[in-house]
């Protein structure tokens, strides 16, 4: 496991990715963390500079509220891992397109229209809170964990969703997201582990 700062994560990865297209001719990477830690933003800089490049967020697998009893106990909180595994990483991994529908909760719950990745995709990450989880791992070439430090983390929430919403992360998906990476060992076993201070 290779441990990068956030300053110079965005070119070291890049010149990984890079070489592992190289070597295999594409890429499956995945970005999990913490919250806030910057996933989102770190995949959205890599696909602008791979040609190719393709990004599927972890939100757009939200799980429908009559499944999510029976998923908490395996640690995906509100993820969707299965449909993920179903519509994007299997058909990839098989050499077929993927195709899925963009979940959004507001301001009505809702399908967007259909994605698709063809085959001739050079890499795809995916970004977001439990990618990395064990039901998904064995389908990447490249795994990374971003972590964040509590002050850091509580500042750019509240910037970013307010404090009614900071309080909501606090009880419920900040302590489900570092129980993911605690019992799934995510710092030991990924690849990369990118360090927000």
């Amino acid at each position: 496991m290779e441990r990068m700062t956030p300053q110079h994560a965005c070119e070291a990865l890049l010149l990984r990715i890079q070489a592992l297209i190289l070597q295999k001719g594409r890429v499956l990477a995945a970005i999990d963390g913490m919250a806030s830690s910057g996933k989102t933003t770190l995949a959205a800089a890599l696909a602008e500079a791979i040609p190719g490049c393709h990004v599927v967020h972890v939100d757009d697998f939200f799980l429908p509220a009559q499944r999510r009893a029976d998923v908490r106990a395996r640690l995906t909180a509100n993820a969707d891992l299965e449909r993920l595994d179903a519509d994007v990483l299997a058909p990839l991994c098989a050499g077929k397109d993927a195709l899925f529908r963009p979940f959004r909760c507001h301001p009505e719950p809702a399908f967007l229209p259909p994605v698709r990745i063809p085959t001739d995709f050079q890499a795809v990450i995916v970004e977001g809170a439990y990618s990395l989880h064990p039901l998904l791992a064995d389908r990447y070439d490249l795994g990374v964990v971003m972590t964040i430090g509590a002050d850091t983390q509580r500042a750019r929430i509240r910037a970013r969703n307010g404090e009614a919403m900071l309080a909501r992360f606090e009880s419920e998906w900040i302590p489900l997201e570092n129980r993911h990476i605690r019992v799934h060992r995510l710092l030991e076993r990924c690849d990369v582990r990118i360090d927000v201070p």
